[in-house]
């Protein structure tokens, strides 16, 4: 799988980004403060969910860059 991967679910930011190691770490959108916290259960979520939309790094910075300004 070609890494980072760049995901809206419902309104969640969620990315699949490579790790260290070569692995994947499933990252996501922390509601309370606007950073990104490891979550494998947005996995199967990102795949599999009819409220999953694939999106571009560019949309992706975006839409994050408005949930934070709407937190802040």
């Amino acid at each position: 799988m070609d890494l980072p991967r760049y995901f809206i679910v419902g309104n969640r930011p969620v990315k699949f980004v490579k790790t260290e190691d070569g692995g994947m770490s499933v990252q996501v959108f922390d509601w309370s403060n606007g950073n990104f916290v490891r979550n494998l259960h947005y996995l199967l979520e990102a795949i599999y969910s009819d409220e999953t939309e694939e999106v571009t790094k560019e949309q992706f910075l975006s839409h994050v860059d408005s949930l934070r300004k709407s937190i802040s």
